[in-house]
């Protein structure tokens, strides 16, 4: 063997290395993130066998891997994301999470979906067509989200504005109640993230549609502690060996999120 080859096979053995290989070796120490399975198709349970689900799930489990790490879950309401993640009970949140402003005083991000939040409504509420038509209708979000704080400026631009009657807001503790409340006419249209409201509209063939386009756009992160080097560059550095894998593609086709993936 010529010195050439021989340093041509090392090339692409360590080339291959640093694609897939772990990012460091740090014995069997979990990596633990927070997750509320009701935040499909981000996140969800099988209902037959309860197993999670999701492109987080798909993508945290290829953060584990290619970091030689096992994961674990602390499953909770999204109201309690937070709070997990300040107590040190989670070392991250990989949870269809938002970049709001007022969540950097807390927390350092790392995005890797694009989103945007989006109106829709169901097939019992024929009367609404435009987004100007929720004007004093009632719209439901999320407890614990921002979905209701947008509404709110939202119906103070295109509602109070113009001199119409403003969105009145409710909460939901959960998606299923969410989808129940517009089923059952406690409200006439609910504010959600557009990948939420695409698997909503694809799941229940055509009963539930989305209004119009979203109303803004935002990054989806993944969330940790102030100052959090360790577990910030751990997660940075398997995110970008998966990119270059195109494991990342993959899962996003996987959750039809193709065109949600973060530039």
């Amino acid at each position: 063997m010529t010195i050439i080859a021989a340093i041509m096979i090392a090339y692409v053995l360590f080339i291959h290395y640093y694609r897939n290989g772990p990012v460091a070796i740090t014995g069997e120490n979990p990596i633990v993130v927070a997750v509320n399975t009701g935040n499909p198709p981000m996140e969800f349970r099988d209902p037959e066998t309860t197993q999670m689900q999701g492109f987080d799930i798909d993508l945290a489990a290829a953060i584990g891997r290619v970091s030689a790490r096992p994961v674990t879950w602390v499953d909770s309401t999204f109201e309690q994301l937070i709070p997990t993640l300040l107590s040190g009970r989670a070392n991250m949140i990989i949870s269809g999470f938002y970049d709001i402003p007022a969540r950097h005083v807390l927390f350092d991000f790392i995005p890797y979906l694009t989103t945007g939040s989006q109106f829709y409504t169901s097939a019992e509420h024929d009367d609404i067509h435009t987004l100007t038509d929720l004007c004093g209708k009632t719209v439901t979000t999320i407890q614990g989200t921002s979905f209701a704080e947008q509404a709110a400026r939202w119906s103070a631009r295109n509602c109070e504005a113009h001199g119409k009657p403003a969105i009145k807001v409710m909460w939901d503790s959960d998606l299923g109640q969410q989808l129940s409340n517009l089923r059952e006419g406690r409200s006439s249209a609910a504010l959600h993230g557009q990948e939420v409201v695409a698997f909503i509209v694809g799941l229940r063939g055509g009963h539930f549609r989305p209004i119009a386009a979203p109303i803004n756009q935002t990054n989806i992160v993944a969330a940790f502690r102030k100052g959090d080097i360790q577990n910030e560059t751990l997660f940075s550095e398997a995110l970008t060996r998966i990119r270059q894998s195109n494991d990342f593609i993959n899962i996003a086709k996987k959750w039809n999120l193709s065109n949600n993936i973060k530039q």
